[in-house]
């Protein structure tokens, strides 16, 4: 099933996040679709569109530390969302 609402999008993004960090592949096209994604759902914007739109291009000029530095805060706000959400569906106590 596809979500269609930006809360939904981003719940999948965040378990395409888990499996990411849980693997032991490196992903980093994964991960740079993942930040350009969890950018837009911060900023308000409308998921669905920011997915049929996004191209790896946009990364072209981005300075590498200012993309570990970004990494790095997704990090700190997916591990937030994780635990926003599991309260939210009462998973933890």
């Amino acid at each position: 099933m596809v979500s269609t609402s930006n809360d939904g999008i981003m719940t999948e993004y965040l378990v395409k996040y888990g499996v990411i960090i849980a693997g032991e592949r490196n992903r980093p096209t994964e991960l740079l679709e993942l930040l350009y994604i969890t950018d837009r759902y911060r900023a308000g914007q409308d998921l669905k569109k920011a997915k049929a739109g996004y191209d790896i291009s946009v990364w072209r000029g981005v300075d590498a530390g200012e993309i570990e530095t970004r990494l790095t805060d997704l990090d700190d706000f997916m591990k937030s969302l994780a635990r926003d959400r599991a309260t939210l569906w009462g998973a933890s106590n």
